[in-house]
């Protein structure tokens, strides 16, 4: 079958650059679903977006439908047939229906089971023009946008205003309207440079059409011409530009036909900070900020302008005359600041709610001023480390009621750090202070200070555990404290920090309100450490399971450790999920079954001693294959000692593995093994309980073993 191309081009006002290149992307998914529905599936597709245009250019789309067959199945033959063999009224009724005589209805077998009967007819395909008069409309008509709106009285909704449709199935028109625009030919290049509409002949056509009146058709393009804008200008002036990428990516999204010039500003602004300077230019207004060979920066600016004047000396002025009154806002604002004092911003923190039904950013610096104290102690810090960490605790959130924060977001935890600067004090302080936000996305780095480190765990422990004491607990897609982030950033400096005698239980015991809430956080954070293990250090999801079992009592440091061994391990050691599928996770299975069929056996071999892992016990055994077992168990003793004192866990999963062939022989095959539950002894069947007992207990505290799966 013939195919042809299809163009569906709809041209709007400026759609925000944060919302252009998804509805793009929704555009092409949500037709190219449709067509393959309809029987009509592009070879391939791709996407032209600017702020004015979403477009699709499908290729290979087919001429018409193919022809089908379609069944239409009606009632049962036991209810369209009377005893006589006669049609009854339902086999009338649905024949009537289908338009068809009851003597041409078929009797097949029905979908859900049984014969009924059915019409069976050949459907010729409908020219594809046709299907997409109708598919368009309905198809713009689904697209979902963060923010929608209505023009016009009601027209809409839709992301922007719709001013042209242009829509070309080979050289054709495809007629529809949508919006209240009906779609033809004709579409719009630049706004400025080229404003009259301009046909366009075939889906071909279009691009070179776009190139013609002014427009760069995809974010790619124009991030590369900006980008070698942005180098030949170092490369000219001698400096570099600051290159935020989140602003690039988002500058390319804003113009249709990028134009970059170089500003000034006054050089008295570059006594402000410079984060505040690089925000006021890149955040608020997306200009460049520059810095000279020595990483400082200079008074001047980057800019990124959507059209190609007559003269760009008057587009620079302008863009000159906004910098100059944000940075002068800026500087009125710090001046402020710097008056107040970090201390008065504290004092004023009452002002600022945390989170309902938890009290305000006051009592939160309280409660993580007393958390930072308590891990610096559990962790041996000094009492240096503590004091500087009690008082960052108490600052830490102050610049929020600042000027320059209240008007650069971003800036939280940097003017902090400014602030306590200017008043004086700890340098380690005034550092931890931004520290404290430390990692704010994947792949941020992480407090460097010992103080910035305690503060940002005692700040995250504090928001989790506070949150779920008041139920506002993520779900789904829903976490709009961002906990999530924040369990995982915590998790990732306790396997930085190492701390002794820090763990997740530790750190959130004291911080949650009950028993149910710290099983609630604890499962929580369990969640992301199962995360961090499988994709960060490459553990097998399983492996992860039967550590996390034990994780909440155990430093992340040292399960990450114990993680990495037991991945190693088994790459190196061929049958090792095997014997712990057969063998080891055996020797569990008989020990539950012990504590179902014998209770108090426990009690009983802890009174004769039984259970002292220490001790030789081979004069308590009967035969040679238990006498075995308990040899192999003193031979690992070795190994267990050095693993709990040292981490030295490949040690321990060797020795686990040395029980290969002792155990296999153990339980034998038949009368070859050792009957543990069903010994008609008491004293014997204690006693061969108990060796299986004192070999878990070696190695049951490192993982759950029975969470592995042989594969």
């Amino acid at each position: 079958m013939t195919t042809r191309d299809l163009l569906l081009e709809v041209g709007t006002e400026e759609i925000p650059a944060r919302m252009v290149a998804g509805g793009a992307a929704d555009l092409l998914s949500l037709t190219t679903a449709a067509l393959a529905e309809a029987g009509l599936a592009p070879a391939s597709g791709t996407t032209v977006f600017t702020p004015r245009r979403l477009a699709v250019l499908l290729a290979g789309v087919p001429e018409a439908q193919a022809d089908r067959e379609e069944v239409a199945y009606g009632p049962p033959v036991s209810a369209a047939f009377g005893p006589d063999g006669q049609p009854t009224k339902a086999a009338l009724g649905f024949a009537r229906s289908q338009g068809v005589d009851a003597a041409d209805l078929l009797r097949l077998p029905g979908p859900k089971g049984g014969d009924v009967v059915a019409v069976r007819r050949q459907v010729k395909g409908r020219p594809t023009a046709d299907v997409l008069a109708a598919l368009l409309p309905a198809t713009l008509a689904r697209l979902a946008f963060p923010k929608s709106m209505r023009w016009n009285g009601n027209t809409g909704p839709f992301v922007r205003p719709v001013h042209w449709i242009c829509c070309l199935f080979g050289g054709d028109v495809i007629p529809f309207e949508f919006c209240g625009v009906a779609s033809g030919r004709a579409m719009r290049g630049h706004r400025f440079l080229f404003p009259d509409p301009v046909d366009v002949a075939t889906p071909d056509a279009y691009r070179g059409v776009l190139a013609a009146r002014g427009v760069v058709g995809t974010p790619e393009e124009r991030l590369a011409l900006i980008r070698a804008a942005m180098d030949a200008a170092e490369q000219e002036h001698g400096f570099r530009f600051v290159r935020v990428e989140s602003v690039l990516q988002e500058v390319a999204n804003l113009v249709e036909s990028p134009v970059f010039g170089i500003g000034r500003f006054d050089a008295d602004f570059l006594r402000l900070p410079r984060e505040v300077l690089v925000s006021a230019m890149g955040s608020h207004l997306r200009f460049f900020a520059v810095e000279g060979a020595d990483g400082r920066l200079v008074n001047a600016f980057g800019v990124v302008s959507n059209t190609a004047a007559r003269d760009m000396a008057v587009v620079i002025r302008g863009n000159e005359r906004v910098l100059a009154a944000r940075l002068y806002d800026a500087r009125f604002f710090h001046q402020h600041d710097l008056k107040a004092g970090i201390d008065a911003m504290a004092a004023r923190l009452p002002e600022r709610l945390f989170l309902k039904g938890a009290g305000d950013m006051a009592e939160k610096a309280v409660r993580v001023a007393a958390l930072s104290a308590r891990i610096a102690d559990a962790a041996g810090l000094g009492a240096d480390v503590n004091g500087h960490a009690r008082r960052t605790a108490a600052l830490c959130k102050a610049d929020l009621m600042s000027s320059v924060v209240g008007e650069f977001p971003d800036l939280q935890g940097v003017m902090g750090t400014y602030y306590a600067r200017a008043q004086g004090g700890p340098e380690e302080v005034a550092v931890a202070i931004a520290e404290h936000y430390l990692p704010r996305f994947a792949g941020d780095a992480l407090p460097a200070g010992a103080a910035g480190a305690v503060v940002a765990v005692a700040d995250r422990v504090d928001s989790i555990a506070t949150c779920f004491d008041v139920g506002a607990i993520p779900s789904g897609s829903r976490d709009p404290l961002a906990l999530r982030r924040q369990a995982i950033g915590l998790l990732k400096i306790l396997v930085a920090r190492a701390w002794p005698a820090v763990t997740v239980k530790s750190l959130f015991e004291g911080a949650c309100k009950d028993a149910a809430a710290l099983d609630a956080v604890l499962a929580f954070v369990g969640e992301r450490f199962h995360g961090i293990l499988t994709t960060d250090h490459d553990v097998p999801s399983d492996f992860a399971n039967a550590l996390l079992a034990r994780y909440a009592d155990v430093r992340p440091a040292e399960l990450v450790a114990m993680a990495g061994a037991l991945r190693d391990f088994a790459k190196g050691t061929e049958g090792f999920r095997d014997f712990l599928d057969s063998v080891f996770k055996r020797v569990g299975n008989i020990l539950k079954q012990a504590d179902d069929k014998l209770p108090g056996w426990r009690d009983a071999a802890a009174a004769e001693g039984l259970l002292e892992t220490d001790a030789d016990h081979s004069a308590r055994l009967a035969v040679d294959l238990e006498r075995n077992v308990e040899a192999a168990r003193l031979a690992a003793l070795g190994a267990y000692h050095h693993a709990r004192e040292s981490g030295a866990y490949g040690e321990l999963l060797s020795a686990l593995y040395s029980f290969k062939d002792p155990l296999a022989r153990f339980f034998g095959t038949g009368r070859d093994g050792v009957p543990v539950l069903i010994e008609e002894d008491p004293s014997k069947r204690l006693a061969r309980v108990a060796v299986l007992a004192r070999v878990f207990a070696l190695f049951d505290w490192f993982a759950d073993f029975s969470r592995i799966s042989t594969r």
